[in-house]
């Protein structure tokens, strides 16, 4: 980054990593290769990081629009962290170039840096008012400064992608060169027969963000109460990540004796301790090129994590008893019903490993949150539990349908499975009664939901799915709803709806989302 020189600037910028919105801060010691940035709130990031550098409303420069780029962290400390540019675009660096140069006209260090060709006007102040003294002509980099932090900006982001990344390019590389029309792809949003109908927006989203990073190999972190289904969603990434044919090897992190831990992950030889009378595969073997499934990561030792986090680094691992290193090429995705973040403010998970299995967080919503899915999903697992038990089909009666949809589900889908199991092989007709279902009276539809709770649980859901709908663009929700934006915050901040779009609505300085 020391390459080139740098600006002692201070310049207003939005920032989020590949997921979350984005977030306020201030680029310092700003140069062509890399800045500085000063979060307004405390950021802990790691990995790349989407900017978008157009200044504040003083700074900001009219007839330049903002430019956007990547970054990869090189550094942090506690008052921001350091990033080196991604360039991969030469409009993009040369429309960077012109906005130091309207931003600082008279500085030095931008005069050295740029390079000044035939006149031609200029349109508009500059932030310091030297509008006048702007030397007239359209500016551009030196060439070679352009082809070097090019070059450089890809060998970066080359070294850093995973091995599918080039897997893809050669796909795309021999359809190119096949020169025949493909298709145009359209977005696949069906779901597989066996994962369960869902009529939830939230799930729809989920499904869709897992469709599209699931080919690149990127770790994913499940997040979710027990009993939602994480797994299924696991074996959904592994199968439309292009590995179906590959093991999906799932393990309960939680389940595994500590003094065989080693063992079970790594493998052993013979002889290597006692009890060892023959060589053995582990986990991260027997995964091969598939998908490694860590449920309940956060039960892990700390032993382990360390041994883990190695592994997940370097890519290779070693049997316990041996010197020879094996390649570990199954990609990972890890579970959890724990606060993460909170183990790691405790001491309880590393936080480089954290960082390290973070690649893309989904969280999974509790079912009492989505009940439009109580009934498909139970009258999936009843088609199910008949056919798979020789019993003759049945329906769901609507007491029964009312009751499902009445209570809570503190144990969320497996919950459902057990109740709908029991109704099945209990009851003695053609349609499961309320009684079959067997749900705690004070629950069910004994109890009914008063109107402004019906009111609340449709607002949240028609809200909801708007935002979705729009990617979280607050005016375009607040014009199909025909309410004021400012009402629609006060949904988002009512039904605790931030935090799930990645996306900053365009013309919205910080998305509220975020």
């Amino acid at each position: 980054m020391r390459r080139y020189d740098r600006l002692p600037l201070d310049v207003a910028v939005l920032f989020r990593a590949s997921t979350g919105g984005f977030r306020k801060g201030v680029l310092k010691n700003l140069s062509l290769t890399g800045c500085f940035i000063e979060p307004v709130r405390r950021a802990d990031f790691t990995g790349w990081v989407r900017l978008r550098i157009d200044g504040d409303e003083d700074q900001r420069i009219s007839g330049i629009e903002p430019v956007e780029t990547w970054g990869l962290v090189a550094r942090k400390d506690e008052t921001g962290f350091a990033v080196a540019f991604n360039w991969i675009e030469r409009e993009n660096l040369r429309r960077f170039a012109e906005f130091l140069l309207r931003f600082a006209p008279d500085h030095p260090v931008v005069r050295k840096m740029l390079e000044l060709n035939q006149p031609s006007p200029f349109l508009g102040p500059t932030p310091s008012g030297t509008s006048e003294d702007l030397p007239r002509g359209p500016l551009s980099l030196d060439n070679q400064v352009v082809e070097r932090l090019l070059r450089n900006s890809w060998s970066s982001f080359i070294e850093f992608a995973p091995a599918e990344f080039f897997d893809g390019m050669i796909d795309w590389f021999s359809d190119a060169l096949d020169g025949k029309e493909k298709p145009e792809k359209t977005e696949d949003t069906r779901f597989p027969d066996w994962f369960f109908p869902s009529k939830s927006s939230e799930i729809a989203e989920i499904v869709r963000k897992l469709r599209m990073v699931a080919p690149s190999g990127l770790p994913i972190l499940l997040l979710g109460e027990t009993g939602v289904g994480k797994e299924m969603y696991a074996r959904l990434c592994h199968e439309v990540g292009g590995r179906p044919a590959a093991p999906f090897l799932p393990v309960n992190c939680g389940a595994i004796p500590l003094d065989l831990s080693e063992s079970l992950f790594f493998g052993h030889e013979k002889g290597s301790f006692s009890g060892a009378v023959a060589q053995a595969a582990g986990y991260l073997e027997a995964a091969g090129k598939g998908t490694l499934f860590l449920d309940e990561i956060g039960e892990l030792s700390q032993a382990l994590q360390v041994k883990l986090l190695r592994v997940l680094q370097e890519r290779t691992f070693t049997r316990v008893g041996s010197s020879r290193e094996f390649p570990f090429e199954a990609r990972v995705v890890c579970a959890t019903n724990r606060n993460l973040l909170e183990e790691v403010r405790k001491g309880h998970f590393r936080e480089d490993l954290y960082y390290r299995i973070n690649g893309l967080t989904l969280e999974i919503p509790p079912l009492r949150n989505r009940i439009s899915d109580i009934l498909p999903m139970a009258e999936y697992f009843l088609k199910k539990i008949c056919q798979a038990n020789n019993l003759p089909e049945k329906s769901i009666g609507a007491a029964a349908a009312t009751a499902l949809q009445n209570f809570s589900w503190p144990g969320n889908a497996r919950e459902l499975h057990n109740v709908i199991y029991r109704a099945a092989v209990i009851s003695d007709g053609p349609e499961i009664r309320e009684e079959d279902v067997g749900l705690p009276l004070e629950k069910s539809a004994q109890q009914k939901p008063t109107l402004k709770e019906i009111r609340e649980i449709f607002e949240k859901e028609v809200v909801l799915e708007s935002l979705v709908r729009h990617n979280g663009n607050v005016a375009a929700v607040a014009h199909e709803l025909d309410i004021s934006k400012p009402s629609v915050y006060l949904f988002i901040k009512k039904h605790k709806l931030s935090g799930k779009f990645t996306s900053l609505p365009k013309g919205e300085e910080e998305s509220p989302l975020g």
